[in-house]
């Protein structure tokens, strides 16, 4: 647990949901219609737990869906700012290798550019599986892509310390991750990338896989 990390510190922390409406409006919307055909590959899901969910501002539009929907994350700052927004609703802090919940208690289970700070990825995604019945989704800043290059380049240089100690994933590397957590009990139902240069438009692809935001829907096979 990195207690220097930028989700700990209160200033950041309170001016975190304004990111949505500034430099990432753009971003926050495409990453938003990805996630919503990713969850479309899991029918029926009823309710849902965002882990990682900072301020529940993902968590928050998934409600929005008609989900039944929990949040947790590490950082008591997140969730002070989190329960602002979203007044008696279902926010518990805990750690994503130990979810304190029993096991089937939600039918998906969402990470979204939070696994980059986790320590042991595998762990934590054999946990998500343990708690979902249905399936898991997962968003991440794409390694394959220019800004996170650009990331990758600044924190060499002893710059950005929002991605001091982040581990970026490739497509092939989540893919790993899975099967070295959940072996063959899993199937991808949709991956793609999102977030491409203006140039582009607004679109998603996995032929080109170089969006800024990655994401995949892993449906569990023979759980319960």
């Amino acid at each position: 647990m990195q207690r220097d990390a930028w989700y700990f510190q209160e200033d950041i922390v309170k001016t975190y949901e304004s990111w949505y409406e500034g430099k990432y409006k753009r971003a926050d919307k495409l990453e938003k219609a990805l996630l919503r055909q990713l969850l479309n590959t899991l029918p029926d899901a009823r309710s849902l737990l965002e882990v990682g969910c900072g301020t529940a501002h993902f968590t928050r539009w998934f409600e929005s869906l008609e989900l039944e929907c929990s949040g947790l994350d590490l950082s008591h700052l997140m969730l002070r700012e989190a329960k602002k927004l979203w007044m008696n609703k279902s926010l518990l802090r805990g750690e994503s290798a130990r979810l304190p919940f029993k096991d089937g208690s939600f039918d998906v289970v969402v990470f979204i550019a939070c696994m980059e700070y986790m320590a042991d990825p595998v762990k934590v995604l054999t946990e998500a599986s343990r708690v979902a019945r249905k399936g898991i989704i997962v968003g991440l800043m794409n390694k394959w892509s220019l800004p996170t290059i650009r990331r990758i380049v600044q924190v060499k240089m002893g710059k950005n310390p929002f991605y001091k100690g982040a581990r970026f994933y490739s497509v092939l590397e989540i893919k790993r991750l899975l099967r070295d957590a959940l072996g063959a009990r899993f199937q991808i139902t949709h991956w793609s990338t999102t977030v491409y240069p203006r140039i582009f438009g607004d679109t998603e692809s996995s032929l080109i896989p170089f969006g800024a935001f990655l994401g995949l829907a892993v449906e569990l096979k023979g759980v319960r």
